[in-house]
């Protein structure tokens, strides 16, 4: 009797291991093919369309040299001010996050790193689970090994969702502005940037209805 469910945890291991070996290789043949491929879609853009019906506004994609370095620097200061220093994880703010989920009981807070939101972007979906987290860090630690960081930056501002079907920082400029983000002043960047938290329920015309979004662009001009 032991022997048979030795036997059977066995196989059990032996075919999630499987599973998982599957998994990192098909991620890591697709971030190999994103290192010089853009993706034609993401899954959030499938599931936004499919679940909530919003339409994909007009895309424009935009080489990270020529977004303005102010832009970025926005950005990474809002996002992620370490992530040219770190693996795709700030443990510090993950435990933090932790602690504060668990006392609320639900996945309320997060501590996502701009490696984090790129791998639930162009793999997972933005549903909250611990699952979700779990195969996010295996893509994150499979993205830092395989893609090189400013890769990996130029893929997050041009596919990161900015509102209901915008996707990308020059689709969100030329949507709410007119214009294309390099002529875009230092006032409306940092209201386009500062909506990053909650982009489908505001706009950069509405931020300062959000106490997130107001305390991002406050900080902002402190800075700028």
């Amino acid at each position: 009797m032991i022997r048979k469910k030795k036997s059977l945890f066995a196989r059990i291991l032996l075919f999630v291991l499987r599973l998982h070996l599957w998994f990192w290789g098909i991620v890591a043949f697709m971030c190999i093919i994103y290192q010089f491929v853009n993706p034609p879609f993401t899954p959030l853009m499938v599931q936004r369309y499919l679940f909530r019906g919003y339409d994909w506004h007009k895309r424009y994609y935009v080489p990270i040299k020529k977004i303005p370095k102010r832009s970025v620097r926005m950005i990474m200061v809002l996002e992620d001010p370490n992530f040219y220093r770190h693996w795709g994880f700030e443990w510090k703010s993950i435990r933090k996050a932790w602690e504060k989920n668990q006392r609320s009981g639900r996945i309320r807070f997060g501590a996502s790193t701009i490696s984090n939101q790129l791998a639930r972007t162009l793999f997972l979906t933005t549903h909250r689970t611990y699952f979700r987290k779990y195969l996010e860090v295996q893509i994150t630690v499979i993205m830092e090994i395989i893609m090189s960081k400013r890769r990996m930056l130029e893929l997050y501002l041009n596919y990161i969702e900015w509102g209901k079907g915008i996707y990308g920082i020059e689709t969100a400029s030329r949507y709410y502005y007119g214009t294309g983000i390099k002529s875009l002043g230092a006032e409306r960047t940092m209201q386009l940037v500062s909506i990053l938290t909650n982009p489908v329920k505001y706009s950069p015309q509405t931020y300062y209805r959000s106490r997130s979004a107001t305390q991002r662009y406050n900080m902002l001009q402190r800075i700028y």
